[in-house]
């Protein structure tokens, strides 16, 4: 499964993207970095299908845009939904009957430690368990492909990294494609198979060479790569 970028062109009011080809594999991690206002964004609802290429062509081999969730950055829960009832509306949506509904709305809470709460409005959650409602919200249908932009960008360190683990935690053990917008470069290195440097009109593939690490941040070689990474966005600034 894969979605391929054709000679793909997008312009709104001035142009965003320019002949990029791209695929995009299940199974692999990508973070997509690069200067703010630059089409991060616009690239995960390009490929989602809420934006229409200029000109051009998405592909979706073996995969639909159907089967690609997106996970918002205000993450978009509804204030009148319990965390069960945010977890159940996508399988509503998808006319799951009400008994695998309810076996699914079940091991999601469970999987994303949210059972003790799931009769909590988003108002009485913190930041992190909002995370994790949409992060489940996001994943219950079993998708192809995941679009998060800025997962972690309000939530503290300690609870930045343990939403990092999680999502690697989910995206290994459910092979499926993940592609996260971060403007942090410990993240994109954390998240990053695969980082996309979004540049002027284009979109640059680089290997990360510590994806993977165990203990990541006490890692030099780790640090080093950031500070790459953080050069290359500058770079695309002067």
């Amino acid at each position: 499964m894969s979605i391929k970028l054709n000679e793909l062109t997008f312009s709104y009011e001035k142009t965003i993207f320019k002949n990029v080809s791209l695929t995009l594999e299940q199974g692999v991690s990508y973070a997509l970095i690069g200067q703010s206002g630059i089409g991060k964004s616009t690239l995960l609802s390009l490929i989602k299908g809420q934006l229409h290429p200029s000109s051009g062509e998405i592909i979706y081999e073996d995969t639909s845009k159907e089967n690609i969730s997106y996970v918002y950055q205000d993450l978009r829960l509804f204030p009148w939904q319990k965390v069960k009832n945010a977890l159940e509306m996508p399988l509503i949506i998808e006319k799951v009957s009400k008994k695998e509904r309810d076996i699914l709305v079940e091991k999601c809470l469970e999987d994303f430690s949210l059972s003790s709460l799931k009769n909590k409005y988003p108002k009485e959650l913190s930041g992190g368990q909002k995370q994790r409602v949409a992060m489940g919200r996001g994943l219950i249908t079993q998708p192809d492909f995941l679009l998060l932009d800025e997962p972690t960008s309000s939530l503290d360190q300690g609870t930045k990294e343990q939403v990092q683990k999680l999502i690697m935690d989910k995206q290994q053990k459910s092979h499926l494609g993940l592609i996260a917008v971060t403007h942090d470069m410990e993240e994109a290195a954390i998240l990053g198979e695969k980082i996309l440097l979004v540049t002027e009109k284009n979109i640059v593939e680089i290997t990360n060479p510590v994806f993977g690490l165990k203990e990541s941040r006490k890692d030099l070689n780790f640090y080093e790569f950031t500070i790459q990474l953080r050069k290359l966005v500058e770079g695309e600034t002067k």
